[in-house]
């Protein structure tokens, strides 16, 4: 049974609680998936979304309490309210019914992944080609999303695709490593930043082709998080695009300027 680790956050607490807006901590399901979320050898969290989610809790003075849960949970207890917030979702028809969709802040683009030394066995131009490439097994983390083009395809998959589910993109990765999987989808910040906390051979590359399926959202619970204080971060999060704070928090995780709208 795996171990649930529990973090409190505290944050300045005056202009929100004097309001009403928070009088309890909101508990936000993360697990290990760095550069976006993660716990550090000192037992800090860290990564990009978290750094978002804080700053923008701070501003509205609220606290917040991490749980360690694994991603597919962590929709379900969303669902049912046993969590306020998750991070890193895409928006879907399905999870809309029962989360609220704050302002996108992570720009999310999807690439098949393949051995290094096998990419150019694999020419694909467009998603189509994939059906003409014969037999071959794709891995894909359960509970993911990848936007409405490849959550179709995925739907009716050409005859020569068997999918393979894994639970984490860690070990989907680590499948791809050890010739388990011929490919794989995942988001490319995401896959690299597991990629450099695994083996460095056999090496992993994504394939040229890559889709830009819009940002990566914070959902807060329909269920437990009242709409004022969802529309609350929301502001929150649109105020630090315009004043620089989130592009400046992009830069430093990742190296590179915060794509324009």
């Amino acid at each position: 049974m795996k171990i649930r680790h529990e973090i409190w956050l505290c944050v300045l607490c005056a202009p929100a609680m004097a309001a009403g807006l928070c009088p309890r901590p909101l508990s936000v399901g993360w697990d290990q998936w760095p550069p976006f979320h993660y716990r550090t050898t000192q037992g800090r969290m860290a990564g990009y979304a978290v750094e978002v989610l804080n700053a923008a809790a701070q501003r509205l003075g609220c606290t917040l309490e991490y749980r360690q849960t694994p991603w597919p949970r962590t929709l379900q207890q969303l669902q049912t309210g046993q969590l306020d917030i998750a991070m890193q979702a895409l928006k879907t028809p399905a999870r809309e019914r029962f989360a609220w969709f704050a302002s996108g802040y992570s720009p999310t683009f999807i690439r098949f992944w393949a051995r290094a030394e096998r990419v150019d066995r694999w020419k694909v131009r467009r998603l189509e080609d994939i059906g003409r490439l014969g037999p071959l097994t794709l891995g894909i983390t359960r509970g993911d999303s990848f936007g409405p083009q490849l959550d179709a395809w995925l739907r009716a998959l050409p005859a020569n695709v068997r999918v393979e589910v894994g639970g984490e993109l860690e070990g989907n990765l680590r499948k791809l490593q050890l010739g388990r999987v011929d490919l794989l989808l995942a988001s490319g910040n995401a896959a690299r930043g597991i990629l450099s906390g695994l083996p460095a051979k056999p090496a992993v590359a994504p394939l040229a082709l890559s889709w830009y399926v819009g940002d990566a959202y914070f959902v807060f619970s329909r269920g437990s998080v009242p709409e004022p204080l969802f529309r609350a971060f929301d502001g929150a999060l649109r105020e630090m695009k315009r004043d620089g704070t989130l592009p400046a928090i992009y830069r430093r995780n990742f190296a590179e300027a915060y794509p324009v709208d």
